[in-house]
Parts: structure tokens; sequence; C-alpha cells
């Protein structure tokens, strides 16, 4: 593990950074960019020889107050704040299997839920005027339940709950809509009301309310106020703010 403040070997800015840690990409004979077909980088970000092809490693962003540190995950160099994406058992504020933010985890961290790293399109929830069977799950482990019912039961193209079912993210697409205790436990490990160091490292909108899955009745649906944790009636046709979460 090398630490975030120091990374001396690495250069930064497209030129090439040899893994140390494999002699087997260290006998590679790196051709020139020219030849390489290399990535054009943006600032802070790194490439990576990997004895096949350049990879493009971006620059570090966080919110969080802690500092990251370099690992070898898969071969390829990156930052983390605890360890590699798709490393068992899982702690909360980790990055998930899927690259999203673990924020509730099960089985002393083999299996739990991870939000994605950023929000849908602010969308209205949907369908006002109908009530929706099977959509008013508000425990953990009802968001799913609740999503598919939405998805089978509104015409809506754009609802919020729709656009969490087609999320599509590092080739996972079983992402959906969180119930309303999922997405209290969000805010709350992971959101403006997590503890430090891990106060909103899920990068979320203080100044807004995000839908949950979960409905009321045929007018309304459970949003919650990131602001200060206040959960509400929202009227179906006031768009919000979402966030896509999934199971591992």
């Amino acid at each position: 593990m090398i630490h975030y403040k120091h990374y001396l070997l690495i250069i930064l800015l497209g030129i090439p950074f040899i893994s140390l840690l494999s002699t087997a990409h260290a006998e590679q004979k790196i051709p020139p960019h020219k030849t390489a077909k290399a990535i054009k980088p943006k600032a802070g970000a790194m490439q990576f020889w990997n004895g096949k092809n350049w990879i493009n490693i971006p620059r570090f962003e966080s919110h969080s107050k802690i500092e990251p540190s370099l690992h070898l995950c898969d071969g390829i160099p990156t930052w983390v704040l605890y360890s590699c994406p798709g490393a068992s058992p899982y702690e909360i504020g980790e990055t998930g299997p899927a690259g999203g933010r673990v924020f509730y985890i099960t089985d002393g961290g083999l299996h739990g839920l991870e939000a994605a790293p950023v929000d849908l399109p602010i969308r209205i929830w949907g369908c006002e005027g109908k009530a929706i069977k099977k959509a008013d799950g508000l425990a953990m482990g009802t968001g799913a339940t609740n999503t598919k019912a939405v998805v089978a039961g509104c015409d809506e193209k754009d609802a919020a709950v729709k656009q969490a079912d087609n999320y599509f993210f590092n080739g996972y697409e079983d992402w959906y809509l969180p119930s309303k205790d999922e997405l209290t436990t969000l805010y709350n490990t992971i959101g403006p009301n997590a503890p430090a160091p891990l106060t909103n490292i899920g990068k979320f909108s203080d100044t807004n309310y995000y839908w949950s899955s979960s409905e009321i009745g045929p007018n309304h649906a459970w949003t919650l106020f990131f602001g200060n944790g206040a959960d509400n009636f929202g009227p179906k046709m006031t768009p919000s703010n979402a966030r896509a979460i999934r199971a591992f």
C-alpha cells in the first residue's frame, strides 16, 4: 500500500507508470505513446501500462476527511479509502462490488447495500391518482420489491423509480430505488448525517428532498429531506432527487 502523500513513484499527467510489484509487467517493453495509442488523461490522472494496453487511472475525488492510499487492485494502481473494490468483507463507506458506496452490511460485511456514486436526474415519482399494489414497503430489504411493483404498475416512462430500475453502472443493472428505511439508513451512514469521517462521502445534496420507492397512497410517496433528515409525504408529481441502490 502506497500512502497518498508518498506517491512520487507515480508520474502524473499521462506519463506511464510501471508497476514494480509485478515482474511480468516490469519485463514488458513499453512502446512509445504514439504506437501504444495512449489515452489523453485529465489533469491529475495517471496512466498504467498493463502489458497490453494503457489504462487511465482517474484522479481521486472525495469529500471524506480520510486520506486515500494507492493499492494494487487486480494489478492496477487504484486510489481507495479503505480497500480495493471487490474486496470482501466490506465496511460502511467502502467502494462496493459495483463501484458504489457501501452504506449497510450484513453477515459481517459479506453482504449489504451500496448506493450509486451519483444522483439520478431529478424526476417526479409518477402515477398520481393511482395506488400501486405491493409498493408500500417501508423496511430494509423492501426497496427492490417496491421498485418492481412500480415498474409493472406505472406507465410514467421518466418516473424516478423507473430511472432507478434502468440505471446501469460498471456492468451492473440490478439497481433500484431505496425504501423509506433504506433511504434513511443511507442518509445516516454515508449521507449528511453520517458521523465523521464518513459525513456525506456519498456526495448527496443537502438542500433537496430524495425520493424513496415507498408509496403512501394514490397521490404521495415518502421522501427524505437531506438537509435535516425529516421524512415527508411527497406529492407524486413534485420533481425531486433520487439515488439508486443495489444489494450485494
